[in-house]
């Protein structure tokens, strides 16, 4: 009994060309002949949440292949003659990790180079509002200034990154509740109440939470004339990465009570 071989689609040749590229690229090849350069591929650059590839106009190319972490086809791209430079849509719901981009010719790998894509958020500060309201957005009312925090962050990874969640645990008046139905960061000049920043790769951008956590009506703290201590904690979310960072602060309340209070934070580490 004789068997036909299932036909060679382009997503199945496309497969066998990242697995073979991956190696290539690794030096797992037998000689220096079968491996593909890298000189035809100018440069791999992450903007906004695109992928930029600029290419020598003249090669032989003609495709563009870009392979997730996993070996899996990410995307693919045919190349206009001539041209020399391709734009790849990333979205914010790439899986993170080392990607291989390599320039196809039928079944043959031309160029290939890797390219981390990796989002990587830290806190830079953060600031209650109560104790910098000149820096609140314009038009914040004053019970916002009051209870809500400033948090200045920066993505200094290799790719973009989407906020889903800014909350806040521990000693403060109001932790974030766990059901919280949105971000819990403020759209600011929005018709809506929160909203999902999308944070590009080397940028920094300053949040607004928009959950109240040093609101005198909360009950987690208390604040007494003799003083009291503690700590909290900040945890920022991702679409991307997931939990992207969390930092604690030490944090004192001094006052009559959560109305009439003053409170100071600091970094244990600073």
């Amino acid at each position: 009994m004789s068997h036909t071989p299932p036909p060679r689609t382009r997503r199945t040749v496309l497969t066998t060309i990242a697995a073979s590229g991956v190696l290539t690229v690794a030096g797992c090849t037998a000689s220096d002949s079968d491996t593909p350069e890298s000189d035809a591929l100018s440069t791999v650059t992450v903007e906004g949440t695109e992928l930029v590839v600029e290419y020598d106009a003249d090669t032989d190319a003609t495709r563009l292949a870009v392979i997730a972490p996993s070996g899996e086809a990410f995307a693919e791209r045919e190349l206009t003659p001539g041209a020399s430079r391709v734009t790849v849509p990333l979205g914010t719901a790439y899986p993170p990790g080392t990607y291989t981009v390599q320039l196809v010719d039928g079944e043959s790998v031309v160029a290939a180079v890797e390219q981390a894509l990796r989002p990587e958020i830290v806190i830079r500060e953060l600031k209650l509002a109560r104790n910098h309201p000149e820096e609140m957005y314009e038009g914040a009312a004053d019970f916002t200034i009051t209870t809500e925090v400033i948090v200045t962050i920066e993505n200094v990874g290799s790719g973009p990154e989407k906020i889903t969640a800014l909350q806040f645990d521990g000693d403060v008046p109001r932790p974030t509740p766990e059901e919280l139905d949105g971000s819990g960061i403020a759209a600011v000049d929005r018709p809506v109440r929160y909203t999902k920043p999308v944070i590009s790769s080397g940028e920094r951008v300053t949040l607004y939470s928009r959950t109240f956590p040093f609101s005198p009506s909360g009950s987690g703290v208390e604040c007494t004339p003799e003083g009291t201590d503690g700590q909290f904690r900040v945890t920022l979310r991702g679409n991307v990465a997931g939990e992207l960072t969390e930092r604690e602060y030490d944090v004192a309340y001094q006052g009559e009570d959560l109305t009439n209070c003053q409170i100071t934070i600091e970094r244990p580490d600073a």
